[in-house]
């Protein structure tokens, strides 16, 4: 029978930082999506495994991984999201364009060898899937198009890339990032914790199919029928077919990517650590175009779905806190995991890949 991790693997500072040097230095981490940041000059910034990083929309509609440390004297360049023309360091006024090659650097012209063309920020490995932005600390890091294909295969009719964000945050809360990773992907749980959000719907253990997914991912999905209290695809949706049309997808693009996919809404969340206690996640809604512009009141629209989405973070939050504290106990112990659980157990499997390459 599986079990759940051993209770120290969430608190141990030497695991934690394993899994920051064998996890979050080596594979793909997911910083955000391409329509949140739609125009040049458009960023997003978030820390990796210590490691500050810019994500920046360029000229051309591409988009740059730069290191958020000014080539001078390492101070950090840029905060939270927002629109830059260019970067400009609060330190010292080390200026750089939006693709990081210095291009201004006052009193330096009077400094003997310096040569403003030899500088700029350190690009770091930047892939996309799906419309989804990723980075690498690896320079060597397998393509997300290889690692994904079999995902691509299994969801990519859902053009998940054309869902219209609606919105976007970034919290801390108080636990392990393991625990919200585990959390996202037991389908066990929605019975008690969500009884008032999503378990008002009906009994979605009775629906759920599990998979063992690939090294790269997890999942399993909810099947629901033409019920009109049912996730569906729009009529105006004619590229999904059968059953996907009415089907929700939650994924695990390990390490901490999670996403719950349905033809009329995408929930995606990113997760990383904040030492052994704390996690940042960045979260954000997407909705499919289609229904957008049927909505009658497309705000109205929105809001409803925050609400749920809103209450459902309510009930998460203080169990994921609750495990956060209570697997600190010496009298924590491992326990059988539900057959409703297997994605937590496929999850276990990649930590044990990943921390003993």
């Amino acid at each position: 029978m599986a079990e759940t991790l051993p209770p120290a693997v969430y608190h141990d500072p030497g695991i934690h930082d394993l899994e920051l040097e064998k996890i979050f230095r080596r594979d793909w981490i997911c910083l955000g999506r391409l329509a949140e940041i739609p125009a040049p000059g458009d960023y997003l910034c978030r820390d990796i495994a210590a490691s500050p990083v810019i994500v920046v929309r360029q000229k051309d509609g591409s988009v740059k991984a730069l290191a958020n440390i000014c080539a001078h004297r390492a101070t950090r360049l840029l905060e939270c999201d927002g629109h830059v023309s260019r970067i400009s360091c609060p330190y010292h006024s080390w200026t750089y364009a939006i693709d990081g090659q210095l291009i201004g650097a006052p009193f330096m012209q009077d400094t003997p060898g310096f040569d403003i063309a030899r500088y700029r920020l350190k690009e770091l490995a930047c892939d996309t899937w799906e419309g989804f932005i990723y980075v690498s600390l690896d320079t060597n890091a397998q393509s997300l198009a290889t690692r994904l294909g079999a995902l691509t295969d299994l969801v990519g009719d859902f053009r998940m890339a054309d869902y219209v964000p609606v919105f976007s945050q970034v919290d801390t809360w108080d636990a392990n990032w393991k625990c919200l990773v585990e959390n996202y992907m037991d389908a066990y749980h929605i019975h008690r914790v969500h009884k008032n959000s999503f378990g008002k719907y009906g009994a979605s253990e009775d629906w759920t199919k599990l998979f063992d997914g690939e090294d790269a991912f997890s999942y399993h999905y909810v099947q629901e029928d033409e019920d009109p209290r049912s996730v569906s695809a729009h009529p105006n949706n004619t590229w999904l077919k059968g059953d996907n049309r009415n089907r929700t997808y939650l994924i695990n693009i390990f390490p901490a990517h999670t996403i719950q996919l349905q033809p009329d809404m995408l929930w995606y969340l990113s997760i990383l650590p904040q030492g052994t206690e704390c996690l940042e996640v960045r979260w954000g809604v997407s909705i499919p175009g289609e229904i957008l512009e049927a909505a009658a009141v497309k705000q109205e629209h929105i809001d409803d779905l925050m609400q749920l989405l809103h209450q459902v973070n309510s009930e998460d939050q203080p169990i994921v806190e609750n495990l956060g504290r209570s697997t600190r106990s010496p009298e924590a112990t491992r326990g059988p995991l539900s057959y409703l659980e297997r994605n937590v157990w496929q999850f276990g499997r990649y930590l044990s890949r990943a921390l003993s390459a």
